[in-house]
């Protein structure tokens, strides 16, 4: 803080630079906010974040009111830079935890996600008082990204979570799965899956990976999550389906990469498509 005995110097000072009224550094392109300089506003961005800190917690109700008047104000551009805040999150932690895919290296962020190796993700969440991945991803940064934790692309993911391993992990795979097969309700629904895969053509729309263990069925105009819940589950969606041989007015076959990063607005169709030519 600059003492009044030296407020005389420093106007004399500001004729010549421009100086900190807090602090007295020399204000410059790094350490002064454009807007400011325009007004001119002579703080440093140390200072000034410190004072609007200091500002919110002696106004809390003002703040709030200003807070809630301008995101009303500003709702699309809110919602904006509240993406680009996650989007910026998600990023930063997966470079943390290698920036590709664990198990078949993957490096397009869009289609990563974080993997909880152990395989008891909801109950992790649970403990440690997180609701869904972005509040996973503050809390991983928060403690310095803990051990526990992988990335894996969704296809892997989904893999997993499926059938407790990566299909991509064969050896093993094959094994649990020939397994799960001898249970006859598992074998119908795998059939009944399979028949539907053929008839949507065997491979992603977007980007054609065709291993029948990392494709879905997606609804293009929406509306699955609440189909399902009327149907009673996946299995009846692919039996309605089947006995409607395969319609195509608001059904497709993606991949789980492609369909999560889709459903999340992560990345395009026209971007998918291109990115595949290459």
């Amino acid at each position: 803080m600059i003492e009044n005995k030296d407020i005389k110097n420093y106007k004399g000072e500001l004729s010549y630079n421009s100086i900190c009224r807090e602090c007295g550094i020399l204000l410059t392109d790094e350490n002064w906010y454009a807007s400011y300089k325009k007004i001119p506003n002579y703080i440093c961005k140390k200072c000034d974040y410190k004072y609007v800190k200091k500002w919110r917690q002696n106004n809390k109700d003002r703040y709030n009111q200003l807070k809630n008047k301008w995101q009303h104000d500003n709702r699309d551009k809110c919602n904006q830079l509240q993406r680009e805040e996650r989007r910026q999150l998600r990023d930063e932690v997966i470079d943390a935890y290698g920036g590709k895919c664990a198990c078949c290296d993957e490096t397009r962020k869009e289609f990563l996600t974080i993997d909880h190796i152990d395989g008891d993700g909801a109950k992790q969440k649970r403990e440690i008082g997180v609701a869904g991945s972005t509040g996973l991803y503050y809390w991983l940064r928060q403690n310095d990204y803990p051990e526990g934790f992988q990335v894996l692309c969704f296809n892997c993911n989904m893999g997993k979570r499926n059938y407790s391993v990566c299909p991509h992990n064969k050896e093993i795979f094959e094994k649990e799965f020939e397994a799960k097969l001898k249970i006859p309700s598992n074998k119908s629904k795998w059939k009944l899956r399979l028949n539907v895969i053929k008839g949507y053509g065997g491979k992603c729309e977007l980007c054609g990976e065709d291993n029948p263990h990392s494709l879905t069925i997606d609804h293009i105009d929406g509306g699955g999550s609440e189909e399902r819940r009327v149907l009673g589950g996946w299995y009846k969606i692919y039996e309605k389906l089947r006995d409607e041989n395969y319609p195509r007015n608001n059904y497709r076959l993606l991949c789980y990469n492609c369909n999560c990063a889709l459903g999340s607005n992560r990345i395009t169709e026209e971007k998918i498509l291109q990115q595949n030519k290459h």
